[in-house]
């Protein structure tokens, strides 16, 4: 598996597009609704005053990874997933993809939706937008939850090697600003490892090293990582029904390690881990995979009553330290 100390070379550019540099004043540093509805998060930065570069992102993870190495060197960058919506159910559609194709650059994730394949294969040799797969060189594992798992971004530590990618991607697009893509990089690589070392101080002091989760599973990159097993009745697709074998299955297992909370995925329907709850006596905490942004609250938060208040602006960071660490504290018992 490609770290980010491995050397991340130029595959991670599949075509160039040349581009023109505008002249002006600064832009402010803001954020508006954008790539194909008001809903949507767009980082407009430009802090340089001098560059007038697009980038759009395949989902909510990519988006926050652009955007930190971009920093403000670049114009706008645009996540195709709405808010409110799902980034492995959401397909996007004529109007998402005519906005891709005027942006400068689109950094996507490879085997993670097919309609992100279609536009790649259709453009990897043309001319009208530069695409950045932020997986390149990335090794995909056979994890407990499938097949060559491309869920790398939830492993901090592989998510610097995406980091690296863009990084590689940006600078070939914007060879002038190298040095500061660079440099953003490293410092977002910075918080990546706080993220790591955050994580791992809770897996040391856990009591248990499995989670039970009521929706579809993102979460197999954690077990190679952390030893930490999330099992749940559903597959990756968050269209898959699960089967009344499947809920019993998750049901014995909760009760056989003594599992007192059932996690969900925050962009899913918590209809199964409600259910599951109720037949195990367990209570309900939040999980992010960063595939969905939310402008408000999770329909459930956390049994404690402290508050979560997302905004379409939270990054990888805020996904992991105001959801995911909390809630793996509590459903691990390392509290």
């Amino acid at each position: 598996m490609m770290t980010a100390e491995d050397t991340v070379t130029d595959s991670s550019v599949v075509s160039r597009r040349k581009f023109t540099l505008a002249t002006g004043g600064a832009a402010v540093a803001g954020i508006a609704g954008c790539l194909g509805g008001d809903d949507e998060p767009t980082t407009e930065a430009g802090g340089d005053g001098d560059l007038d570069i697009r980038v759009a992102a395949a989902m909510p993870a990519v988006w926050d990874l652009t955007r930190q190495v971009g920093g403000e060197h670049i114009g706008t960058i645009d996540d195709v997933v709405p808010t409110g919506e799902h980034g492995h159910d959401y397909s996007a559609g004529v109007g998402d993809l005519r906005n891709i194709e005027e942006a400068d650059a689109f950094v996507y994730l490879r085997d993670f939706a097919g309609w992100i394949d279609d536009f790649v294969a259709e453009h990897e040799n043309g001319d009208t937008v530069e695409v950045i797969d932020a997986s390149a060189d990335i090794d995909f594992f056979d994890s407990p939850v499938e097949e060559d798992d491309e869920h790398w971004w939830l492993d901090p530590i592989a998510a610097k090697a995406g980091v690296d990618n863009i990084v590689a991607g940006l600078s070939e697009l914007d060879p002038d600003h190298a040095d500061g893509y660079e440099a953003n990089g490293e410092a977002f690589k910075e918080d990546l490892d706080d993220i790591d070392a955050q994580f791992q101080e809770i897996v040391d002091q856990a009591e248990l090293d499995t989670a039970a989760l009521g929706t579809h599973n993102s979460f197999g990159w954690w077990v190679d990582r952390y030893g930490i097993e999330v099992v749940s009745p559903f597959g990756i697709n968050p269209d898959t029904e699960a089967s009344a074998a499947k809920i019993e299955e998750i049901q014995n297992t909760i009760e056989d390690l003594g599992i007192e909370y059932i996690l969900y995925d925050i962009g899913e329907p918590t209809t199964a881990a409600e259910s599951i709850a109720a037949e195990t006596g367990a209570e309900i905490l939040p999980l992010s995979p960063i595939e969905t942004q939310l402008n408000g609250s999770p329909d459930i938060g956390f049994p404690d009553g402290r508050e979560i208040t997302m905004t379409p602006e939270w990054g990888y960071v805020e996904h992991f330290e105001e959801i995911n660490l909390p809630a793996l504290e509590i459903a691990l018992q390392a509290e």
